[in-house]
């Protein structure tokens, strides 16, 4: 009887009935039965309660012990919340975005759905529904299923993923273990690094990632001596971001020695430019193609005045420095300097439209832009006649999410038309127009989706409701979210 509850709860009354009136009398929930799925679920509680409690079998059983199912903490969400999660399940990101904000508010899950979302095929949302959101009864399901129990993380107390798990479950329980203890995760990773396969470093090693610091040197500069090309390169990113590693040391002795800039009264500096040998890396692997675009991306933006003794940020755009342009845009990305990206993404922006059929779109740049330069480039972009859907696309996936605000005002016009070219764009697009919208802008961007659609007319008018519709309806329902749930000091 008890494995037939646990089915019952876990697939839905829907698909699978119960008699609740056949259960033992310490399992069968109290109250009246008028919602069936609510009281299933408080004896599939009452029941994974009553396992755990049961006496071994050499004591003998205590029949006065009853089990009560743990108390909730957090008040439920309210209804008009629910309502809008089931409306989204469709929409993977706006569910899981639905129940992170859920979590953050401090409220929980409704019991019904609970099991539906966690036992949903999309682990983004079967991640987002495990941990506290859920409830108390997600925490006894999660018992029951220990597929569910994965949900929610790695134990990073539980030793036994690293010594038996799979490379995933081990790179993952090892970022879970640096979060909690950096220095014993590192000397795990330290004892038989070396008997792993090649794959298998490379991907543990990136787990130091988190937590990164000046303890971790010693293995980093260990693991440069490797014998896999991809650990060299993976421990030398790594080096790159501890900011007084020997590597940073190195390339700034190294960069200075081959770029000088010699300042002059009102007149433009003299920069003086030459490559470094291969030689001179040592004991650093030589690079394998130009030498400044290796230089220039182990350098922080921030220290160029020291090393060079003149801010190069200014001289970007000289004709001595054109060569350095691959590295300038190394170091931005590297180093998410966005005003070097700044600089980068006007250069090009200012080519001329005659320069080529093809504007110069560098998503990997735009994802490093302060939120005022994004809307200000952003703008500038859409005003070239040559940007077709196409050129956004790989840009708009690239950028941080919830978008701002700016951004998201000039896209739902030039959606109606894909620019220069007239007709709507695709759905994906409007999409995620709708999806990525920051929350709380979507009253405001919601009710300029209605003026796209109420202002259609022509023999595209069909397609543009039928492409924006969908994005209104994300739209409205993230709306209703932002306003029914209470927000965390300090947001918007």
């Amino acid at each position: 009887m008890t494995g037939d509850l646990v089915v019952a709860a876990t697939v839905g009354t829907a698909r699978r009935g119960l008699d609740l009136d056949r259960l033992p009398d310490e399992l069968r929930p109290a109250g009246p039965a008028d919602e069936p799925a609510v009281a299933l679920l408080d004896a599939a509680a009452l029941s994974a309660v009553a396992r755990r409690c049961t006496p071994r079998p050499s004591s003998p059983a205590d029949p006065s012990a009853a089990a009560t199912a743990p108390a909730e903490t957090r008040p439920e969400i309210p209804d008009a919340v629910r309502q809008e999660l089931v409306r989204m399940r469709t929409h993977e990101a706006v569910l899981v975005e639905a129940i992170t904000a859920i979590d953050r508010a401090g409220l929980r899950l409704p019991p019904d759905l609970v099991p539906v979302l966690l036992d949903d095929p999309r682990t983004a949302v079967r991640s987002a529904a495990a941990g506290p959101v859920g409830g108390a009864i997600g925490g006894l399901l999660t018992v029951l299923n220990p597929r569910w129990a994965a949900a929610g993380g790695p134990d990073p107390d539980d030793p036994r993923v690293w010594d038996d798990g799979t490379l995933l479950d081990r790179t993952r329980w090892l970022r879970a273990r640096r979060r909690v203890d950096p220095d014993g995760a590192r000397a795990l990773l330290a004892d038989g690094f070396t008997r792993e396969p090649a794959a298998s470093r490379v991907e543990l090693l990136a787990a130091l990632s988190v937590n990164l610091g000046p303890a971790d040197q010693d293995l980093l500069l260990a693991a440069v001596g490797d014998r896999s090309r991809a650990v060299v390169m993976a421990a030398l990113d790594l080096l790159t971001r501890i900011p007084q590693s020997p590597l940073r040391r190195d390339m700034q002795t190294l960069a200075a020695r081959h770029l000088v800039v010699r300042r002059r009264l009102l007149r433009p500096p003299v920069i003086t430019l030459t490559d470094p040998t291969p030689q001179e890396f040592a004991p650093w692997p030589a690079p394998d193609h130009d030498p400044w675009t290796t230089v220039l991306s182990r350098i922080d933006p921030v220290d160029w005045p020291t090393v060079f003794g003149a801010d190069l940020l200014p001289l970007v755009g000289a004709p001595e420095l054109r060569p350095l342009r691959p590295g300038f845009r190394r170091a931005a990305v590297t180093f998410r300097h966005a005003d070097l990206a700044f600089v980068l993404v006007r250069q090009q922006l200012d080519v001329a439209a005659d320069a080529g059929p093809t504007p110069v779109v560098d998503a990997g740049l735009w994802a490093v832009l302060a939120p005022d330069a994004l809307t200000a480039c952003f703008e500038r972009l859409l005003a070239d006649p040559r940007v077709r859907p196409g050129h956004l696309s790989p840009l708009l996936d690239a950028l941080e999410r919830p978008w701002p605000i700016g951004v998201s005002r000039r896209l739902g016009p030039w959606l109606a038309t894909s620019g220069a070219v007239g007709i709507p764009a695709a759905r994906p697009l409007w999409d995620a127009w709708a999806e990525r919208t920051a929350l709380a802008d979507c009253p405001e961007i919601a009710g300029l989706a209605r003026q796209i659609i109420e202002r259609a007319s022509g023999e595209n008018a069909s397609a543009l409701v039928s492409r924006a519709s969908p994005a209104v309806r994300i739209l409205t329902l993230r709306a209703v979210l932002h306003g029914a749930l209470p927000r965390p000091e300090g947001s918007r």
